[in-house]
């Protein structure tokens, strides 16, 4: 028996992966393990095995035939911390520090509602006193915004944790983004996209459909926003917004589609579900592709360093290689 490829090449604990085989007589006879883990073989046959990753397993995948181990070529996180509640992308600092929120339920306050991850994996408090922070992002300007769907204010935070609001009254504030002008754009998930200049005024610069939990931003080289917003909908879509304002739908099909971002080389990545596989999807040349196996995840982001991809569900932040 020969393995072929794993598709996706890489995954998280709880993501389904295809492996791909060849010369495999028997499939009933086959297990598979992560380290010491049985995995749930979910599909079978002489050319594939359809496999949930499994919980709390470490080291290689290897598929087991009678008395021979054959690795398979997946490369898994981990979980790199628990105990949060993000409800959007992390991000990353210049030296590796991942910020990233406990946001609580509506109008809860908790006693820090920022955190940051060394990249030793260790957790610190970072800000308190933000009610139910949402969306994060670094701005031009080497500062941490945090909007607050509470308030409708967003924030500003030096790295030294010097605080001052930014801007006020944008509604249910929730996903942001620079453009290369150092605007920022905020969502409102009641249905408006902000624009917020330099000099901290806002105004209306389009308006969307509302969405049921929280809109999600990135912006490419070209100053073209996409957005995704989850509604009630069993396929919801990306949406493209060019600088001046019009609205196109880049892709629909998704089912709760949540985080974006823009991978080390410039393709369109999100976190949701498509025809029934969740996980991170790449928009390579216009069309997604599964890169990332996974359970639902809520936001993504990418080492400036080049080393690794850290992804959120609504618990715990994940780590992997790139």
């Amino acid at each position: 028996m020969k393995i072929k490829a794993c598709r996706p090449a890489k995954a998280l604990p709880g993501g389904l992966v295809r492996i791909e085989l060849e010369d495999a007589r028997n499939p009933a006879e086959l297990e598979v393990r992560l380290g010491e883990e049985l995995a749930d073989i979910l599909g079978s046959s002489q050319t594939f095995l359809t496999v949930r990753i499994p919980e709390g397993g470490t080291g290689e995948l290897t598929v087991v035939d009678k008395d021979r181990v054959y690795r398979a070529p997946l490369t898994i996180g981990t979980v790199l911390v628990e105990d949060l509640h993000p409800v959007a992308n992390p991000v990353v600092d210049a030296l590796g520090n991942i910020y990233i929120t406990f946001s609580g339920t509506r109008g809860e306050t908790v006693p820090f509602g920022v955190f940051v991850i060394h990249p030793d994996g260790s957790k610190h408090p970072f800000l308190g006193d933000i009610v139910n922070p949402t969306g994060l992002v670094i701005g031009p300007d080497d500062c941490l915004y945090i909007s607050s769907r509470h308030t409708g204010t967003v924030y500003r935070s030096t790295f030294d944790k010097q605080v001052e609001k930014f801007v006020e009254g944008l509604g249910v504030a929730s996903g942001m983004a620079f453009d290369s002008q150092g605007n920022l754009f905020v969502g409102d998930r009641s249905g408006i996209i902000h624009k917020v200049g330099t000099d901290g005024k806002a105004a209306i610069f389009c308006e969307l459909e509302p969405s049921v939990s929280a809109y999600h931003l990135a912006i490419d080289s070209n100053d073209v926003i996409y957005v995704t917003g989850p509604t009630l909908a069993t396929q919801d879509s990306i949406y493209q917004i060019s600088p001046a304002g019009k609205i196109d739908v880049f892709f629909k099909g998704f089912g709760r589609p949540q985080g974006l971002a823009f991978d080390p080389n410039g393709w369109l990545q999100v976190t949701g579900s498509l025809r029934g596989r969740k996980g991170v999807y790449t928009f390579v040349n216009g069309s997604p592709e599964c890169t990332v196996a996974s359970p639902m995840l809520v936001g993504l982001a990418h080492d400036p360093l080049g080393k690794y991809l850290y992804l959120v569900d609504n618990q715990r932040l994940y780590r992997i290689e790139h």
